[in-house]
C-alpha cells in the first residue's frame, strides 16, 4: 500500500492549484451554435518529474507503489497488448515521464485532470493518459472544493447515494432562479400514475382525475418484457397494490428512488397507458410532451437493457483509486502536515462517453424523455448524472454542460414554456409590412449561443435518426412531444419530422445504410413494416444515424449563392388521428422546378444480383443521364434508399427534379445543382415518390497521378454531366410528391 520515493514527493494541491492558477484564454471553439466562454486553462503536462522511463513506471507497479500501480495500468490498458515486454516499451516509449495537468475548460468539465505525459527524444510530449482527483464528501479541502471531484458510492442504492440526489433536487427547487423562473412545482397530473405508497403500503395505479400534484416519470428499456404491465388481465391487481417486491427490478428500483425523494407518485408508461387498448394508448401517446415536461424529475435507468435488469448496480472500477495528501505548506516553518486525505482514479472511467452509449441512449423514445424533462437523473454504469436548466453535475464531482447541445434545458424548456415569443413594437410592425425592415433576429435563442431553432431541430433529428423502435411506426410519435414544443417557437408548419419554412434545405437528407452484424448481406434487408411517412421526409425509411444537411450555411447559401430554387407550391399532410405531430397516412409536397426524366436506372438491389453488373446503356445516353444510372448502381447510401423506397408499377418511370441551382454549394463553394430522384406511383394523376437525392458539383480536377483512375474517371463524369446541365434548359414542371 506504500508510495515509492517519487510518488511519495508528488504534491497533488500544489499541482492543482498551479493549473487554476493558469491564464484564462479563448478556446477557440466558437462557432454559429456554441460558443464558450474564455475559460480555458491551458496544460501544465511537465510539472512534476517521475521516473526516466516506462520501465521504470513499470517495475514500480511490479514492487507495489499504489500510484504507479494505477498510472502503469491506466496506461497498459490502452494499449490492447498482451505481451508487454521491458525490451519492447524501452524500445517503443522512450523518454522521461511527467505528472502535469490537461487543458480545461471550467464551463464544460469542472475540475482539471491530472496527466501522464512523457517528453520525447526530439523535445514533443505526449500526454499517455489521465485522471481524476477527488475527495470524500465529507472531508474536502477547504481550497481545494472547486479542484476535486467527489467520490462515487459502490453501492447507488445506499441511503449516502440517494442523499446526493436528493440534495440536487432540493437545490434546484430551493435556490435555482432560472429553474423556478421556467416550471412551477404542481402541475396537473398525468392521466394516470402510480401512488409508491411506503415501507407499509404497496405501490397502487390510480386515476388522478385532473389533480395537481409533483410527480417523477421514468425512462428506461422495456427489453421485449410485456408480461409486467397495465392491460385487462393485470388492471385489478395494479389499482388494489402489488407488493413491491414483485415488480420488476427496474421499476421496483425507481420507485425506492421516488419515495427517497420524498415524491409521491410516479409514471411508468407500461403502467400508466392501457397497452391492449389502441385508443388509450394513442391519446397518452399525444401527451408525452406534457408528461414528461410536467414531471418535477426524470429518472434515466440508463445503464438498464431490461426491466429485469434493475437500476441499483454495483459500480465496478478495474483500477482501485490510490489515497494521496492534501499538503498545506503555508505555515512560517514549511513543514508539509496534512490537512485531507485525497484520491486518484482513472479518469477514462468516468467519462460521459459510457453514458452516451450505453442502451437508453439508443432508444428512439428515450430521446424525447430526457429532452422535454426539466430535470433528469440519470443513472448509468459507474455513477448518477443531474441535468437541470442552471445545474449539470456528475456524482464524481464534475461541474458539466451537455456535451451534446440539443440536450441544453434552458432552451428546451424556454421552448415549453411559452417565453420564446419575441414582441415586435408597431413602428416595427409597420416597417416590416412595408418591406422596409426585417423582422429580427436577435431572438431569445441567442442567449443559448443558438444560431437558429431549425439547426437545434436538425441536431435532434439526426440523433434520433441513430436511435432504435421496437415498432417502426412509431417514428413521429417517438418525436412528436418534442416537435409540438418546437412548433410554437417556429411558428412553422410541421410537415412530419421537417417544417414548411426550411423544407427546401431539409429535403437534402440522406440515410446511412443499416448492415447486417454477420455481414451475410451487402444491407441489411428490413423494410419499413407499414407507412411512416412520405417519401421526401427521412422518417419514410430505415437507416442509421446520418445527416439532414439543413444548417446555418445551407440557409445562408440559399440567400448569397443560389442561382435558382425550387418553389414551393403547397404541403399538404393526413394525420392518421387526431394528433398533427404524430403517425400519418399521407403527405403530399407540390413542386415547381426544372424537371428531366431519367431514361435508365439499374435494377434495384436484391438478393438476387447482390453486386449488380451495369448493363450497356446506348450510346446515346447523356453524361447526366448516365451519372445518375452511376450513382444507383455504385453508392452505397442511394442505393439502399432506393431499395427501401421503391414500389413497382406498370409502365414505370423516373426522373428527376432540380431544388436548388448553386453558384456557391454550402459545403465546398463549388457551383452545382442538388437534385430530387423520382419515380412515378402509377396513382392517377401523375403523383412521383422520392427514391433518392444527388448532389450534382463541378470541381477542378486535380493531378491524374494523385488520385485513383476510378477517382478520377467519376470526377470527369461529374463535371461532364455538370457542363451538360449548362447548356440545357429543362422545362419549368409543377409535380405532386407523396
Amino acid at each position: 500500500m506504500a508510495l515509492c520515493d517519487l510518488c511519495s514527493g508528488f504534491d497533488i494541491r500544489a499541482l492543482l492549484l498551479h493549473s487554476a492558477a493558469q491564464r484564462t484564454e479563448e478556446t477557440g471553439m466558437a462557432d454559429r451554435n456554441h460558443v464558450d466562454g474564455e475559460d480555458y486553462r491551458p496544460p501544465v503536462p511537465l510539472f512534476y518529474a517521475h521516473y526516466e522511463g516506462i520501465v521504470g513506471l513499470q517495475r514500480s507497479s511490479i514492487q507495489g507503489c499504489t500510484l504507479c500501480s494505477l498510472l502503469y495500468g491506466a496506461w497498459a490498458k490502452t494499449l490492447n497488448r498482451p505481451d508487454i515486454t521491458e525490451e519492447w516499451l524501452e524500445k517503443t516509449f522512450q523518454g522521461p515521464l511527467y505528472l502535469g495537468c490537461t487543458g480545461w475548460i471550467a464551463s464544460r468539465q469542472g475540475i482539471p485532470y491530472v496527466s501522464l505525459t512523457q517528453k520525447l527524444p526530439d523535445g514533443r510530449s505526449r500526454e499517455l493518459c489521465h485522471f481524476e482527483a477527488f475527495a470524500d464528501r465529507e472531508d474536502i479541502p477547504s481550497d481545494g472544493s472547486a479542484l476535486l471531484g467527489r467520490a462515487v458510492y459502490e453501492d447507488p442504492s445506499q441511503e449516502a447515494c440517494l442523499a446526493v440526489a436528493a440534495d440536487w433536487i432540493d437545490t434546484c427547487l430551493n435556490k435555482h432562479e432560472k429553474c423556478n423562473q421556467i416550471r412551477e412545482r404542481e402541475k396537473s397530473l398525468p392521466t394516470r400514475a402510480i401512488d409508491v405508497g411506503d415501507i407499509s403500503t404497496p405501490p397502487k395505479l390510480v386515476t388522478t382525475k385532473g389533480k395537481v400534484g409533483t410527480y417523477i416519470a421514468l425512462s428506461y428499456c422495456w427489453g421485449g418484457d410485456s408480461t409486467f404491465v397495465y392491460n385487462d388481465k393485470m388492471a385489478q391487481d395494479l389499482k388494489t397494490g402489488i407488493a413491491l417486491g414483485e415488480y420488476p427490478a427496474t421499476l421496483r428500483d425507481a420507485i425506492i428512488i421516488t419515495r427517497a425523494l420524498k415524491i409521491k407518485y410516479i409514471w411508468i408508461d407500461a403502467l400508466c397507458i392501457k397497452q391492449d387498448d389502441p385508443q388509450d394508448w394513442a391519446a397518452e401517446a399525444a401527451q408525452m410532451r406534457e408528461v414528461y415536461s410536467n414531471a418535477i424529475i426524470s429518472i434515466c435507468a440508463a445503464n438498464s437493457p431490461t426491466t429485469r435488469s434493475g437500476i441499483f448496480t454495483t459500480r465496478k472500477f478495474e483500477l482501485p483509486p490510490v489515497e494521496l495528501v492534501w499538503r498545506d505548506l503555508a505555515d512560517e516553518s514549511k513543514i508539509p502536515h496534512q490537512v485531507s486525505k485525497v484520491y486518484l482514479r482513472s479518469g477514462s472511467e468516468l467519462w460521459d462517453q459510457s453514458l452516451r452509449m450505453s442502451v437508453l441512449q439508443t432508444r428512439g423514445w428515450a430521446l424525447q424523455e430526457g429532452v422535454l424533462s426539466p430535470r433528469t437523473l440519470s443513472y448509468g454504469s459507474q455513477q448518477m448524472i443531474w441535468e437541470c436548466v442552471q445545474y449539470q453535475a456528475d456524482e464524481g464531482g464534475r461541474i458539466t454542460r451537455p456535451t451534446q447541445d440539443y440536450r441544453s434545458k434552458g432552451f428546451m424548456q424556454q421552448l415549453i414554456s411559452g417565453r420564446q415569443k419575441v414582441s415586435i413594437n408597431p413602428l416595427q410592425n409597420l416597417l416590416i409590412k412595408l418591406s422596409l425592415k426585417s423582422p429580427s433576429e436577435e431572438n431569445w435563442w441567442k442567449s443559448f449561443s443558438v444560431a437558429n431553432p431549425y439547426d437545434k431541430w436538425n441536431d435532434i433529428g439526426e440523433q434520433f435518426m441513430g436511435r432504435s423502435l421496437t415498432k417502426d411506426f412509431d417514428v413521429l410519435p417517438a418525436l412528436a412531444g418534442i416537435a409540438r414544443a418546437f412548433h410554437s417557437a417556429l411558428n412553422d408548419e410541421y410537415c412530419a419530422g421537417l417544417w414548411k419554412k426550411e423544407i427546401i434545405c431539409s429535403l437534402r437528407w440522406q440515410r446511412n445504410p443499416r448492415y447486417p452484424a454477420d455481414q451475410s448481406t451487402r444491407f441489411d434487408l428490413e423494410r419499413p413494416s407499414e407507412y411512416l411517412a412520405p417519401s421526401w421526409s427521412w422518417a419514410s425509411i430505415l437507416g442509421r444515424q446520418s445527416v439532414i444537411s439543413s444548417n446555418w450555411k445551407t440557409r445562408d447559401a440559399l440567400k448569397t449563392s443560389a442561382e435558382r430554387v425550387a418553389k414551393v407550391v403547397k404541403v399538404h399532410m393526413v394525420p392518421k388521428g387526431n394528433d398533427p405531430f404524430g403517425q400519418v397516412v399521407r403527405g403530399e409536397l407540390v413542386l415547381r422546378g426544372p424537371f428531366c426524366l431519367i431514361e435508365e436506372l439499374p435494377p434495384v438491389y436484391s438478393l438476387q444480383d447482390e453486386w449488380i453488373e451495369k448493363t450497356p446503356g446506348p450510346q446515346s445516353k447523356s453524361p447526366f443521364q448516365r451519372r445518375m444510372y452511376d450513382v444507383l448502381h455504385e453508392t452505397d447510401v442511394a442505393i439502399y434508399e432506393y431499395y427501401q423506397q421503391h414500389i413497382a408499377h406498370e409502365n414505370q418511370h423516373f426522373a428527376a427534379v432540380e431544388i436548388v441551382h448553386w453558384n456557391k454549394s454550402p459545403a465546398g463553394g463549388e457551383p452545382g445543382m442538388d437534385f430530387l430522384l423520382l419515380e412515378s406511383t402509377g396513382e392517377p394523376g401523375g403523383t412521383y415518390r422520392r427514391i433518392g437525392h444527388y448532389g450534382l458539383r463541378k470541381y477542378e480536377l486535380p493531378d491524374e497521378e494523385n488520385v485513383t483512375p476510378k477517382a478520377y474517371a467519376s470526377l470527369v463524369s461529374e463535371n461532364e454531366a455538370y457542363d451538360e446541365l449548362m447548356n440545357s434548359k429543362w422545362k419549368t414542371k409543377t409535380i405532386t410528391i407523396i
